[in-house]
């Protein structure tokens, strides 16, 4: 099996299966059914109260679930219009479907290459709050290599929300990596928000799904729209699992890789035609800018991968200013070797840019 520089270790399709029938085991035959069930409540109930919040829905994606939010947020305070980061991944990868679907509209605020700050939302004018009922605080920031506001900003973010009456809902697809810059657990994170979305496959090494946190109420309603939008599935018992079993391998290391991210940014920064972004790692992820063409970078990594089974770089997933982007993201397969060990192959794959 090809040795990864990426994430976590993944099993075969089947070793992964057979993992699950295992863990099934322990539940017999109560498989959750429409939402039902005490395999998925269990589940829910137990990610509710790792972020501090009273009720949590699992879902299939977070691609329903965070306009699900916004929509229950524009139906209680009567306006459409939700503050978005330019960055925000409802606008980027999503088909717009916030606006498309969920009959919503995006207030664009901040700079896409920079942090979201308290200023750029005193910056709004008043006029473009008439219709605003929410604002959405990514943690962190993917499309900017994890960048995270400090505490005291984003306390001051929150603070202007209220100031306005807009709610909070936190993008938290990636926020099991937070804790260690913020030097809080995820639920003194969690309770700055009206409202929590959060990955079960990012950073959890889960096969899929997601889970909206909030009040029992705001929940409730959840429920309802998750109905409305075909998300309420017959079972998910499959993602429940392979969720359980991430958070029990994988959520234990994210600290440490926090901490070794920052030190191999640091190692891979040395290397000629490579910058990092962020400068000062946050998280456990951050992107390598290579000076070179996607195609250059696509080329080598593969020659690399076939000649030495060893995958130190991802594909490219954009370009900026002739920079190919590479988005390193640290866990146990990183864990597992020294720095100098991938700072030394990542020289050797880039060398043969020429």
């Amino acid at each position: 099996m090809t040795l990864s520089i990426l994430r976590h270790p993944q099993a075969d399709m089947a070793s992964e299966l057979r993992h699950l029938a295992r863990d099934a085991e322990r539940y017999g035959d109560n498989k959750d059914y429409y939402g039902q069930g005490g395999l998925i409540t269990d589940f829910e109930r137990d990610i509710a109260t790792m972020f501090g919040k009273p009720a949590a829905l699992m879902l299939p994606s977070g691609t329903v679930a965070q306009p699900m939010a916004l929509k229950i947020y524009s139906q209680q305070r009567q306006g459409q219009a939700v503050l978005l980061h330019p960055s925000s991944h409802l606008l980027l990868h999503e088909a717009m479907g916030f606006e498309a679907l969920w009959g919503l509209t995006g207030i664009h605020v901040g700079d896409a290459e920079r942090v979201l700050t308290s200023a750029d939302l005193k910056a709004v004018e008043p006029q473009q709050l008439q219709h605003a009922v929410a604002l959405v605080i990514e943690l962190p920031m993917r499309e900017i290599g994890g960048q995270l506001p400090s505490w005291q900003d984003l306390q001051a973010q929150v603070a202007w929300a209220r100031q306005h009456g807009l709610a909070v809902h936190i993008d938290g697809a990636r926020l099991w990596q937070c804790p260690s810059y913020y030097q809080r657990d995820l639920a003194q994170i969690a309770a700055l928000a009206d409202s929590v979305y959060v990955s079960l496959y990012k950073d959890i090494g889960g096969i899929a799904g997601a889970v909206l946190l909030g009040e029992n109420d705001f929940i409730a309603q959840a429920k309802l729209w998750s109905r409305r939008a075909g998300a309420n599935l017959i079972s998910l018992y499959p993602y429940i699992l392979a969720a359980q079993r991430g958070l029990k391998d994988n959520l234990p290391y994210l600290p440490a890789a926090v901490a070794y991210a920052r030190e191999l940014a640091n190692a891979l920064a040395t290397i000629d035609g490579v910058k990092i972004n962020p400068n000062q790692v946050q998280c456990t992820m951050f992107h390598l800018h290579i000076a070179a063409t996607v195609q250059q970078v696509e080329s080598v990594r593969e020659c690399y991968i076939a000649s030495q089974d060893i995958e130190v770089l991802p594909r490219p997933r954009a370009t900026v200013n002739g920079h190919s982007v590479c988005e390193i993201t640290v866990g146990r397969n990183a864990l597992s070797k020294p720095v100098e060990f991938w700072l030394a192959h990542m020289r050797a794959c880039l060398a043969r840019l020429g």
